[in-house]
């Protein structure tokens, strides 16, 4: 090979070397080790419970090390939008999954909502199969008798014998089922269900063997209390419902 084709050749391949490690550096290795994803414009804030929307978002690359948990990438900006936001978010941060609120259980303090519990007493009857993330309906049942609920402090103390306690609850009782009536209309509808405790104030869930067609079928265990998201006027309203008047809240859920 004649010393000037390989002077020319080792130019070229001087030359084209140099030209790899340029675009490599620049933007080859800039795009395999880096991801597009979902970010709050500077300068913006997303509020806890506030509506998504596009025009507080922006699309940014960022290395792969740096990206969060669950990190909600470019393509899948149309599946945050409208949904709400269950935590604070500011300016130039990226956007997690866990941080959308995508099965309405975050209270909207704007609303007056928050978690609110009811407890084992103040129910009449629920379905054994109600689990976490349900919506349901609550209805009343009047009853026409004493109530088993405190209103006013400690129960009062008196000095009737035991046979004479028992005769009257019973009498009570029986009162009670003879003039019990249920309000064909849901008193509140569509309260989202946030957690269902057993006594042990532990998670009611399905349970992880069983029946495999319907895992509301077997639960872990049996529920006591709920905790629900209402609004104050409509938990203001309830309690003068279960407090001041003794009725007692039947539950069904959609």
């Amino acid at each position: 090979m004649k010393p000037g084709v390989k002077i020319a050749l080792g130019i070229f391949t001087s030359v084209a070397t140099a030209g790899f490690i340029f675009v490599y550096d620049f933007y080859i290795k800039d795009r395999i080790d880096s991801a597009e994803v979902v970010v709050v414009k500077a300068g913006e804030e997303i509020l806890k419970s506030e509506s998504i929307t596009k025009n507080k978002l922006a699309i940014e690359r960022r290395p792969k090390e740096a990206l969060i948990d669950d990190v909600v990438l470019a393509q899948d900006i149309d599946q945050i939008v409208g949904q709400d936001s269950s935590v604070n978010i500011v300016g130039n941060s990226m956007i997690s999954s866990k941080m959308i609120d995508f099965e309405q259980l975050i209270p909207d303090e704007t609303e007056g909502e928050a978690i609110r519990p009811i407890t084992k007493e103040m129910i009449y009857a629920q379905p054994g199969s109600l689990r976490r993330k349900d919506s349901i309906d609550i209805y009343l049942v009047n009853q026409d008798g004493t109530t088993n609920l405190i209103t006013n402090g400690a129960p009062e103390v008196t000095s009737e014998t035991k046979e004479e306690t028992d005769s009257k609850e019973a009498e009570s009782k029986e009162k009670v089922e003879n003039n019990t009536s249920v309000s064909t209309k849901p008193f509140i509808k569509d309260v989202r269900v946030v957690y269902v405790k057993d006594s042990g104030n532990k998670e009611v869930v399905s349970a992880a063997e069983g029946n495999k067609g319907d895992k509301r079928l077997d639960a872990t265990s049996t529920i006591s209390d709920l905790e629900v998201i209402l609004n104050e006027e409509d938990f203001t309203k309830l309690m003068g419902e279960v407090l001041g008047k003794g009725a007692r809240l039947y539950i069904t859920y959609h």
